[in-house]
């Protein structure tokens, strides 16, 4: 009897072990490069042509600091963009949240916790905003530009390789999983077949020593949000403090706004 179970025992193993192969595609002969460029095509031609769209992104960054120690920091932000021109970021902090807002114009920063904040005059769309929160403020948000419309621009720029590795199961169902290379980073996504949104991004950083990672997970897709101008309005507490901020490249006239 001991026996018997043993031989079952082992034919269950090697049977899981087969199936884990067959789930695991082998880069080196699953190349098909246009495949890979098609199915990006496809998800950022989707994201051209909507008026409004909510996610939320679930992040782990990796810095590396003095003598090459990696260490990941885990944070998330939710999206909400509606048209050109209005949008708003929450930003989840252990001590509570904190609020970005573009509207009409003029863009606001909303510190929660402490119940304060700073507004200023911007020209330019959301994706210029986002831009400008990176470049000027450090506030990478990585992944979002995936949403940019104007993505596709820069897509050839940082591939110069593209792989489709194959299929693969996530949290939400099958995925395609594709592979991009260059010299400045290599980027791997994961796009859902049902719905042919991102479900994962991993992003190496070849420039950089140690060549740090970051992990994103994407969640809560809504590609058809009921929002309405008013909701992209900010309307202070009574009893909120306002501050002033120092001008930054891509607002113009900037100034506090009573």
């Amino acid at each position: 009897m001991k026996l018997r179970s043993l031989k079952v025992l082992l034919f269950l193993v090697v049977l899981s072990f087969v199936g884990w192969l067959d789930l695991r595609p082998i880069p080196a002969t699953a190349e098909e490069p246009d495949k890979a460029k098609q199915i990006l095509n496809q998800v950022l031609e989707k994201f051209k042509n909507i008026g409004a769209m909510q996610f939320t992104v679930y992040a782990s960054e990796e810095r590396i600091f003095k003598d090459l120690v990696p260490l990941n920091f885990v944070f998330e932000y939710t999206v909400r963009i509606f048209g050109p021109g209005d949008l708003k970021i929450d930003l989840p902090r252990p001590d509570g949240l904190s609020e970005i807002y573009l509207d009409d114009g003029i863009i606001t920063y909303f510190d929660k916790t402490r119940n304060i904040y700073t507004q200023g005059d911007f020209r330019g769309t959301a994706s210029d905003f986002i831009t400008v929160l990176q470049n000027d403020f450090q506030l990478t948000l990585p992944g979002i530009a995936l949403v940019n419309p104007k993505l596709d621009r820069v897509v050839e720029d940082i591939t110069t390789r593209a792989i489709y590795v194959g299929r693969e199961v996530l949290p939400m169902g099958n995925a395609h999983h594709l592979a991009f290379f260059s010299d400045l980073l290599d980027w791997q996504l994961w796009v859902y077949e049902d719905t042919g949104l991102p479900g994962y991004l991993i992003i190496t950083y070849n420039k950089i020593k140690g060549l740090p990672q970051t992990h994103l997970s994407y969640r809560g897709w809504d590609l058809d949000p009921q929002y309405e101008s008013k909701d992209f309005e900010f309307h202070p507490p009574e009893d909120a403090e306002q501050f002033s901020l120092p001008p930054f490249r891509g607002a113009t006239n900037h100034r506090s706004v009573e």
